[in-house]
């Protein structure tokens, strides 16, 4: 698959927003928690500031992380079935790792087979229909079982 270099940087930073996403979640929602408890002690409503300033944004965030996270996975996926320039290993292993561990194997995937023009020889498939032999093997094509 050819991908474009602009894609391939657009799709780096959203798996990269993705996989820091949660982090950013968090940091968030205690902030805003404390926001909260700062309120309560100035004798301010604290539902006055927790529902629009917390909750709102809170859930719209998670709303659209879940969005780009079925969508990555669903790119991801359909990436790793028709590459059929990769390793079958290498690729049903990261594809099933898409799937249930997608902060650990969409960024491997990606710079393993996105971001490089040509992946590593190592992540390459091998031909499987061929026997490549050490040493010539002399037999009789008359007798050969012998």
């Amino acid at each position: 698959m050819r991908i474009s270099k602009s894609i391939k940087i657009l799709l780096g930073l959203l798996t990269a927003y993705l996989v820091i996403g949660p982090f950013i979640g968090m940091i968030a929602w205690f902030s805003f928690m404390f926001m909260a408890i700062g309120a309560v002690e100035y004798q301010a409503a604290p539902e006055a500031l927790v529902i629009p300033a917390v909750f709102l944004p809170f859930f719209l965030f998670i709303i659209c992380t879940s969005f780009l996270q079925i969508g990555l996975t669903a790119f991801y996926l359909t990436h790793v079935i028709l590459n059929k320039s990769g390793n079958d290993v290498i690729r049903v292993v990261l594809g099933i790792c898409v799937f249930f561990f997608p902060y650990v194997a969409m960024p491997v995937y990606y710079f393993i087979y996105i971001l490089p023009v040509n992946p590593p020889r190592w992540a390459l498939a091998v031909n499987s229909g061929q026997i490549v032999a050490s040493e010539q093997s002399e037999t009789d094509p008359t007798h050969p079982n012998d």
